[in-house]
């Protein structure tokens, strides 16, 4: 049995590699092209999600980037994601640890993340981890808004309370409130909703 296991995970790889390389085409410079495709390969050798490095590296033809600047983004890009399955654990999604990196790149503390992972260590904190990253974008200070995600998530906030709460913000901050004030005054309302922390440590103890 283990062969076939072996076998098929095999034969994913090789389809998430050749579907890469259909992207690449999309690369006119040669050179270009080349240096990505063996740069995506070392990154996979090393156990390193590649999709997102591909995207990137798309990203940067789409700006007229030249090779120098899209390899020196990819090589950034790949240290936070390394980083960010360290943070995570080995169990980490590359969904997951995608918007970890997203997160580091948005200068969120790494101990931010471990301490987020450790809130919900039984499941992913993706959508978690893109609130957190969109509501530093928005201009709340990476320190604010990390004290509140943690917060509504160790009160046993969901994903979608959460991602409506970040909407909600959004919404706000265009109208012209301060992002800060914004998360203030939407964080208040989700947590009303919201049993005491220690309620829900104790219900998802086994």
């Amino acid at each position: 049995m283990r062969w076939v296991t072996v076998a098929v995970a095999l034969a994913a790889a090789t389809a998430v590699a050749g579907a890469q390389d259909a992207r690449l085409a999309v690369i006119r410079d040669d050179a270009t092209r080349d240096a990505v495709r063996q740069f995506v390969e070392a990154a996979r050798a090393r156990g390193t999600p590649t999709d997102p490095l591909v995207a990137r590296a798309l990203e940067g033809v789409a700006f007229k980037a030249d090779r120098k600047k899209i390899e020196q983004a990819m090589a950034a890009l790949e240290k936070r994601l390394r980083r960010s399955r360290d943070l995570l654990g080995p169990r980490a999604t590359v969904e997951e640890v995608t918007a970890a990196a997203d997160a580091l790149a948005a200068d969120v503390p790494e101990g931010t993340i471990r301490d987020m992972k450790r809130i919900v260590p039984q499941r992913a904190i993706t959508v978690e981890l893109g609130v957190l990253t969109e509501l530093v974008a928005r201009g709340v200070t990476p320190k604010r808004a990390a004290v509140m995600v943690r917060e509504l998530m160790a009160r046993g906030a969901t994903g979608a309370q959460l991602t409506e709460l970040n909407a909600a913000v959004q919404q706000d901050v265009a109208l012209g409130v301060k992002p800060v004030a914004a998360l203030e005054l939407r964080s208040r309302g989700v947590i009303s909703l919201l049993p005491p922390p220690a309620s829900v440590l104790s219900a998802q103890r086994p």
